[in-house]
């Protein structure tokens, strides 16, 4: 194999010694790879997609599939190799490398790097033990622990898709597939092709695969952020490779046999066959059609026991689902209720004064009616002024209608009005309790559901209030930084209330979990921002105690992290 490999490399070279003729660059785009030397991450146990053969030799599916680009485009590379796929990343992001040919895009990763088109797609799939039923997806194991190398793509994918999930990261295929062989976990999962050849090569004959987890892995190429000019050549080039010699190129290594230790006893078995050789070919027609009819046999017994296991499961999958969309629609309409009653409380604490004035200047033109003593001017003034109290009013019930309505259309908006609106409908409560608020705001125009993002903002705004009500703090603050990239909005929520104790932090986004009284909280606040976020926003929230620093003063408390698209796609 190595020299049938290295052969084909080097005729491949003899005939490219420039940049493919083909390829429509242009005098920019081959300057630009003429004059740049790149170094290029690979993993070294990543079979077959990419491995390390002999030193600085690169061999696999993508290695295969990048050597023809290199060779198209006549680039001038290093290879560096690395022991795990998280080193890789890691040497790409510091800048140590420039390219890795076999990556998954994700969002984390596209802060530091671009993506070329995909030329590969494999199924991400599940290993477990040979005696385990077959697997339809994911959602069937969501309470077993599973093992996944530790930021492949696939651990990024399943954590997106399944946060809850029960991960157990691991550095390598080889470790992953021990720890399903000793029963450590019940289930591993990277995509089909590793998953086959990783365990022939390591001769794991109690496992197998067992299904697909229900979602694609489309391999690409990832350079980091300074070569973004090198993106529109590469897929130039990966447009002009056919797609059946990337066919070949995926066959020839799921075709790959593995020579394993010497079995004496089948030695002897097979000594045996040969000196019966006669007998047994007379008894082959017989034996064959014994067998055949043995087989299927067990065909029809195991196609009606895959049928009937199915069908349950079916019925099994139907049930759970009704019973979460029902569990999550109360969660909503509690959380809604929730959010009503706090909206009430605030309307009625801002209508207090606004009515107070307007029932001083009712009451004092009554009375100076009464007396003879009531001018026009007067007259007029109070007038003016009991409408635009009246008016302050009317706004007020214009956001609370517009906060629980059902409109779920998309809208551009400015964060820092949402900011402002929230602030205004519980600005009572600040008050109350002498709460600052604090902005640093890199404003700016986002598309996106502003309602639900609204809700969110309120409920971070309650957390922090909550606690800060039950804090002894003199100077009790909230401290809000928004900023952007090119992609993605950041908003930033810390208050100085101490922060969240080390065995609570993990938990606080769970449904019905508090640490308020009963009196003080439904527990479903943070849980119904999370499910906003991540469900309808299709952005990510987090939490972690930190530190801030205002006028030379560092306080301490807890920080929620939003990370949103600037422009939502609808799905």
């Amino acid at each position: 194999m190595k020299i049938f490999l290295t052969t084909i490399l080097i005729i491949i070279n003899l005939f490219s010694q420039d940049i493919d003729t083909n390829l429509q660059l242009t005098t920019q785009e081959k300057e630009f790879i003429e004059k740049t030397h790149f170094n290029v991450a690979i993993t070294k146990n990543w079979y077959p997609i990419s491995f390390e053969e002999d030193k600085d030799k690169a061999l696999g599916i993508s290695s295969e599939f990048w050597g023809i680009i290199v060779n198209k485009l006549n680039l001038k590379t290093t290879n560096i190799f690395f022991k795990s796929f998280d080193e890789q990343i890691k040497s790409l992001q510091s800048g140590k490398s420039d390219i890795i040919f076999s990556i998954g895009e994700s969002e984390s990763r596209k802060k530091f790097g671009y993506f070329s088109n995909e030329y590969l797609k494999f199924p991400i799939s599940i290993v477990t033990k040979k005696d385990e039923n077959f697997i339809e997806n994911i959602d069937e194991i969501l309470d077993k622990k599973i093992a996944v190398g530790n930021n492949f793509t696939a651990h990024n994918l399943l954590k997106e898709k399944y946060p809850n999930l029960d991960l157990v990261l691991v550095n390598n295929v080889e470790e992953g597939l021990n720890l399903v062989s000793k029963k450590e976990v019940f289930a591993f999962v990277d995509i089909k092709p590793i998953l086959t050849y990783n365990i022939a090569k390591f001769e794991f004959k109690d496992l197998k695969v067992s299904g697909n987890s229900g979602i694609d892995f489309p391999l690409k190429i990832m350079v980091r952020k300074e070569y973004k000019d090198l993106i529109p050549i590469i897929n130039k080039t990966i447009a002009t490779i056919p797609a059946s010699e990337v066919t070949n190129i995926v066959n020839s290594w799921n075709n790959v046999k593995f020579q394993t230790s010497i079995d004496y006893k089948t030695v002897w078995i097979l000594v045996f066959l040969v000196f019966f050789g006669a007998i047994a070919f007379i008894l082959r027609t017989a034996t064959l059609n014994i067998l055949n009819k043995k087989l299927k046999y067990t065909v029809e017994e195991k196609t009606k026991e895959l049928k009937y296991l199915n069908e349950n499961l079916q019925l099994a999958i139907d049930k759970k689902t009704k019973e979460l969309l029902e569990k999550e629609a109360i969660l909503n309409q509690k959380a809604k209720m929730a959010a009503m009653g706090e909206m009430i409380e605030n309307i009625a604490h801002q209508w207090r004064q606004p009515l107070s004035v307007i029932s001083t200047i009712s009451s004092s033109l009554k009375i100076k009616k009464e007396m003879n003593i009531l001018d026009d001017k007067e007259f007029y003034e109070a007038l003016q002024s009991i409408n635009r109290t009246s008016q302050h009013l009317s706004n007020t019930i214009d956001d609370f209608r517009n906060f629980f309505s059902p409109n779920k259309e998309m809208n551009k908006f400015y964060v820092s009005q949402l900011i402002k609106k929230s602030k205004d409908l519980i600005k009572s409560r600040f008050d109350k309790l002498n709460i600052k608020v604090i902005e640093h705001i890199d404003d700016i125009e986002i598309l996106s559901y502003q309602n639900e993002l609204f809700q969110v903002i309120l409920n971070l705004f309650s957390n922090s209030i909550d606690v800060l009500s039950s804090s002894q703090i003199e100077n009790k603050i909230i401290y809000i930084k928004i900023y952007h990239d090119e992609n993605n909005l950041y908003i930033e929520f810390l208050d100085n209330g101490g922060g969240i104790k080390d065995e609570f932090i993990n938990r606080v986004f769970e449904p019905y979990f508090t640490t308020k009284h009963k009196s003080q909280g439904t527990g479903i606040g943070l849980y119904m921002s999370l499910q906003i976020v991540t469900k309808h926003l299709n952005g990510e929230i987090s939490v972690k105690n930190d530190t801030f620093i205002e006028n030379n003063t560092a306080y301490f408390g807890a920080k929620f992290t939003i990370l949103l698209p600037i422009n939502l796609q609808k799905n």
